[in-house]
């Protein structure tokens, strides 16, 4: 069992402010209904084993979730996980994509919109619901051309 909780039906987005990618992604969740937590680590710091746990569900290594160009790291290999916690819990603008959990699933988001599939949502926070009647494509109006 890991120390992040996970539920269901809450959305977690663990961002910086501080990055142009993390702001956006959180104004596309700010207009949905839905539980939100958004965890802001520019403010709130995430522990060094929340970080681990977040990149064994991605299965990737903490490493991955910074950007190096950011960082100005040269020597990469010589870095270890503990050294990349450090760098990632002083320098929160490091983290290269915010990253969306909800339940079991959790993902980095690269692309704003990307966030709302992720949790399932449209656009105005509408759920996801079939369409039922097919679409109108003959005009509707009598004795009108619109050439």
């Amino acid at each position: 069992m890991g120390v992040m909780a996970r539920d269901e039906k809450q959305f977690t987005l663990i961002y910086s402010s501080n990055t142009r990618v993390g702001t956006h992604v959180l104004s596309y969740l700010q207009g949905i209904e839905d539980k939100i937590l958004a965890i802001d680590i520019a403010k709130t710091k995430v522990s060094d084993t929340q970080w681990v746990e977040l990149a064994d569900k991605m299965n990737c290594k903490v490493a991955d979730l910074i950007d190096k160009r950011v960082a100005k790291v040269d020597n990469t290999a010589a870095y270890g996980t503990n050294d990349w916690l450090k760098v990632l819990q002083n320098n929160d603008e490091v983290l290269s994509w915010p990253i969306a959990v909800n339940g079991d699933r959790t993902a980095q988001i690269e692309n704003a919109p990307d966030v709302m599939e992720f949790f399932g949502v449209e656009s105005a926070g509408l759920k996801k619901t079939p369409h039922t009647d097919d679409p109108t494509i003959k005009p509707t109006t009598n004795g009108e051309n619109f050439k």
